[in-house]
């Protein structure tokens, strides 16, 4: 019989430790995905269905709440099948956007397209809470959002590149010519227009290719049912589905502070980041081209903060570190509140690219500690129902801070400026919550002696699927 770490050395390897790095790939290539919809595909949609951009919050909402229901299934089909089943609807969905004309079947697309997509991330979470050490899993968090990052800046820059590229080459013109002209589309017509629209298809069809890469790579992913849940049979999981009473453990004063901590951190956060671009240009006035140039140097302090998030959590501890990171950035919100005290120009353009930076960076460092610290508060059976949840609660947060700023925070230009000293408001509010109710128990999640005994216990569960087999 093994010792508890010798039972947690061994369920690290071989087929787990297998898994993980396939599913590193996965993400990765997910990530490139998500570099092509994120941008070129926001300007395709912007050439062939405008009404989908400016719904984009309301139908990213319903595309969350849907997903909360593969979330689900999870439990009940485990990782391979869903990996297996994503990336088909998401080739099928994108080669449907850029075939059909319908502006309600793109947007139907695109719903379904993001639902495929996005379950992605909610898997490595309890993906690597299974086949990861406790006291591993914040490095691995962060390794893992790295590397989506990694790919996914790599292909927005590159896919922006390629749109250029592929229009010159159908317009007849050089690089250079074709570049210009991209940046007034709103004057295209006729052909250019058509050949400008075909360049953003081709790039989508880079996506296409890569979402059929990460099938590949599903395809040697070997998971058993112990990996997602507790449930000895399919049969006994499908009959437990439903039943209210298998999630009582969600019901408690834990659960219930994290959700009101995600809310109050999201519906700050919504309301200030989709919006830096308009609060820079519209509001402090700094040159469109320099705003890229900000927004660019925000992505690499995003590297910068995942990279520091296994420091952080054993040098303060998995709560101290995530409310530390929301406190420090409190006061950055509160200057970049009053960004037009901070001078004009290029002047203002550094000091607002460094407060920014130092945001990014520091909002960023916890976020590898939070998906570990997520996974530690339910069992192996409700993680799947948790991060439904989570979802859920994501995307409610979402449409109600999208209201908002509709409807009274951005009714004048003041409000750009006034959402930051809101979110840092929440920001704190939050911090506070957590620090209080989540500290003593969660703030060493190193390995407990609760979770040894489970490492042991699949161990042996292993050992007699492997047999049985």
């Amino acid at each position: 019989m093994h010792s508890a770490g010798q039972a947690v050395d061994f369920q690290w390897g071989g087929r787990q430790k297998r898994n993980v790095i396939l599913y590193l790939w996965i993400y990765g290539l997910l990530g490139a995905v998500t570099g092509i919809t994120n941008n070129a595909m926001m300007s395709y949609y912007q050439i062939v269905a405008p009404k989908l951009v400016t719904g984009y919050n309301l139908y990213g909402a319903i595309g969350s709440i849907l997903l909360t229901g593969v979330i689900m299934l999870i439990h009940r089909w485990g990782f391979k099948k869903i990996l297996l089943i994503a990336p088909p609807i998401t080739v099928i969905t994108l080669v449907g956007s850029i075939m059909t004309t319908n502006v309600p079947l793109i947007i139907i697309m695109s719903i379904i397209s993001g639902v495929s997509i996005g379950i992605y991330d909610f898997m490595y979470p309890i993906m690597f809470a299974v086949y990861i050490p406790r006291e591993r899993q914040t490095r691995w968090m962060t390794y893992v959002m790295i590397d989506n990052l990694l790919w996914q800046s790599v292909l927005t820059f590159l896919g922006g590149k390629a749109v250029v590229y592929f229009f010159g080459k159908l317009q007849g013109i050089s690089y250079s010519q074709a570049s210009v002209l991209s940046a007034h589309q709103e004057t295209m017509h006729g052909a250019m227009l058509t050949h400008y629209t075909t360049a953003y298809k081709d790039v989508i069809l880079i996506a296409v290719v890569l979402a059929a890469l990460a099938f590949l790579f599903a395809l040697a992913i070997k998971d058993r049912p112990v990996d997602y849940r507790m449930t000895a049979s399919a049969q006994a999981a499908q009959k437990t589905k439903w039943n209210l009473q298998n999630y009582r453990a969600l019901a408690n004063k834990t659960v219930f502070m994290w959700l009101l901590y995600m809310v109050l951190v999201g519906f700050g956060a919504s309301i200030v980041v989709p919006y830096i671009p308009i609060y820079l240009n519209n509001y402090l006035h700094i040159a469109r081209g320099v705003t890229a140039t900000i927004n660019t140097i925000q992505t690499a302090a995003m590297f910068v903060g995942y990279m520091a998030a296994p420091f952080l959590e054993r040098k303060l501890g998995t709560i101290v570190s995530i409310v530390a990171t929301m406190l420090m950035c409190t006061p950055l919100m509160i200057i970049m509140a009053n960004g037009r005290l901070l001078g004009s120009g290029m002047m203002l353009a550094v000091i607002v690219c460094i407060v920014l930076f130092l945001r990014s960076g520091i909002a960023n460092a916890a976020m590898p500690v939070q998906q570990t610290l997520q996974m530690a508060m339910v069992d192996k059976d409700h993680r799947p129902a948790f991060s439904a949840i989570l979802s859920l609660v994501s995307a409610i947060t979402g449409i109600l801070s999208g209201l908002f700023c509709t409807f009274i925070l951005f009714t004048s230009l003041e409000g750009y400026a006034v959402a930051y000293y809101i979110a840092g408001g929440l920001y704190l509010i939050g911090s506070i919550f957590i620090l209080i109710v989540l500290k003593k128990k969660y703030n060493n999640l190193t390995r407990p002696v609760t979770q040894q005994a489970t490492t042991q216990e699949e161990i042996v569960e292993n050992q007699s699927v492997a047999t049985n087999d």
